[in-house]
């Protein structure tokens, strides 16, 4: 990312770069547009609010909006008095991305260690198939050695960034 000139470019420039990210994750990119709003929002938002910002429809938005809200990264105000729907960014929007990663890893891992067990428990294997078998054992064996490695070291990662993070602002106060 260049050197922005003005908040304004800033604001456009992470806009733009977590479109492209959320996209590359699977997601819509307007996904990616709305989470870069409301990164920036200093009070909560609404749909129609979002959807003027961003030049799209109220429609959008709310479909989208809950992709963010199902990955715990905002969060919806129960319904004001003028019956819109207010939004604003989660608390710790970093650590629910790490929270997802770890469920991302938890899955793998036991993908890995069923297809491990699976081939534990081949009958038999045909000569021709023994180089490939074996090759592919010792893949998935080491998918699962790293896999286990990621996990252990992300133990206690939550309540590590925990004190960081009140260490981070503690001069402010």
């Amino acid at each position: 990312m260049k050197s922005p000139l003005s908040f304004v470019d800033l604001r456009t420039n992470i806009s733009n770069h977590m479109s492209l990210s959320f996209e590359a994750e699977g997601f819509s990119p307007l996904v990616g547009k709305i989470f870069a709003h409301l990164l920036f929002a200093s009070n909560p938002v609404s749909l129609q609010e979002m959807a003027e910002e961003l030049g799209v429809t109220k429609a959008a938005i709310s479909v989208q909006v809950r992709t963010l809200e199902k990955h715990m990264m905002c969060h919806k105000l129960p319904t004001s008095s003028n019956r819109k729907d207010y939004y604003y960014i989660a608390d710790d929007f970093s650590m629910a991305s790490v929270h997802s990663t770890i469920t991302k890893l938890q899955s793998i891992r036991k993908l890995i260690e069923s297809t491990l067990g699976v081939y534990s428990n081949l009958d038999a294997v045909e000569e021709f198939e023994r180089p490939a078998h074996d090759v592919s054992k010792r893949r998935f064996i080491e998918m699962q050695a790293l896999h286990e490695m990621f996990l252990e070291r992300l133990v206690g990662f939550e309540e590590e960034w925990e004190l960081r993070r009140e260490k981070l602002f503690s001069n402010m106060d």
